[in-house]
């Protein structure tokens, strides 16, 4: 049985400003093919370029294995590289 987070969007779980750059660009448009991505250096390099830092894409796709039962080793709060889910997003005001 396939596990539904490889079907989750990335602009459900990915700031937008990461998300739709992945989408376009690189035609990456699930966590799936997210991870899928990351197996290969080439591909995994150009998808650091599109986060804030290296180290942010690099906890994004640990952060998605974690969800898909892979063993991730422990990280401390220096090896957090915080600010690409969307909870990161600034909440905007619907607008009447």
């Amino acid at each position: 049985m396939r596990n539904p987070v490889l079907d989750l969007p990335l602009t459900a779980v990915m700031r937008s400003e990461i998300a739709l750059p992945l989408q376009h660009l690189l035609k990456v448009y699930t966590v799936g093919s997210f991870l899928a991505a990351w197996r290969s250096p080439k591909r995994q390099r150009e998808m650091e370029r599109l986060f804030d830092t290296p180290q942010q894409a690099r906890h994004a796709a640990t952060i998605c294995a974690a969800w898909l039962g892979f063993e991730t080793p422990p990280t401390t709060a220096e090896d957090v590289a915080a600010g690409w889910w969307r909870k990161d997003e600034a909440v905007r005001p619907a607008v009447a």
